[in-house]
């Protein structure tokens, strides 16, 4: 029993890994079709884990009405909105235009999920400026440089700092449209590069230490 429990699961992940990546260094028909057989089940199981968080979802916030604790009436609120989308979206096949004229589903996305989007990213902004004002103090050479791009990025989304900007660096002949451009073509995407390289190089060590049995948290404690 143990070993069923234990070797089992590594041993599938093993096979599984590897074939997996195999696959992309192996151009043959074998490989293609053993892809489009693991995209098939990982949609399968993608659904089936979709499914198995909405119903710990409800059961979650169903223990929080029934024990009624602190901000139970919000829990209501998942039911109500989960029904709005849902019950629109099997009535009109998941159309929100049918002839030109709004569906309830588009009504739904237009007056309830639109509304609620921007109502949540507004409440958003005051902890982004909450902590952009934290992030900019400067503390170092490389922190000064994140606040002068910031602050000229900042600067030329409005109109008074483009008159700003004129009056006082007007003398460059550099506009500061022709700043930001050169800001988030050059150093922001050099930047980015970097970023993504990291995720990628650590993405790959991840994926060897669970394909070789190095990591087993997916196993759980026992």
């Amino acid at each position: 029993m143990k070993f069923i429990k234990k070797h089992i699961p590594l041993l599938i992940v093993l096979v599984v890994g590897v074939l997996t990546l195999a696959s992309y260094y192996v151009p043959n028909k074998y490989s293609v079709d053993y892809l489009e057989l693991m995209n098939k089940w990982e949609n399968i199981v993608s659904a089936f884990a979709f499914l198995l968080g909405l119903i710990s979802l409800f059961y979650s916030h169903y223990n929080k009405i029934k024990r009624k604790t602190d901000g139970w009436g919000y829990s209501l609120f998942v039911y109500v909105g989960f029904l709005a989308m849902v019950v629109p979206a099997l009535m009109n096949g998941g159309r929100q235009m049918v002839d030109g004229q709004v569906t309830s589903l588009g009504w739904s996305f237009r007056y309830i999920y639109n509304a609620l989007s921007a109502t949540m990213f507004a409440v958003l902004a005051f902890y982004i400026v909450s902590t952009a004002y934290r992030s900019f103090r400067i503390k170092s050479a490389q922190a000064f440089v994140l606040f002068v791009a910031a602050f000229i990025l900042i600067l030329g989304k409005v109109p008074l700092g483009q008159i700003i900007w004129d009056s006082v660096l007007g003398w460059t002949h550099t506009g500061i449209d022709q700043v930001i451009e050169w800001i988030m073509s050059v150093p922001a995407v050099a930047g980015k590069r970097g970023i993504m390289i990291g995720i990628a190089i650590g993405a790959v060590v991840t994926s060897l230490k669970i394909i070789f049995g190095i990591e087993r948290q997916y196993m759980g404690r026992d």
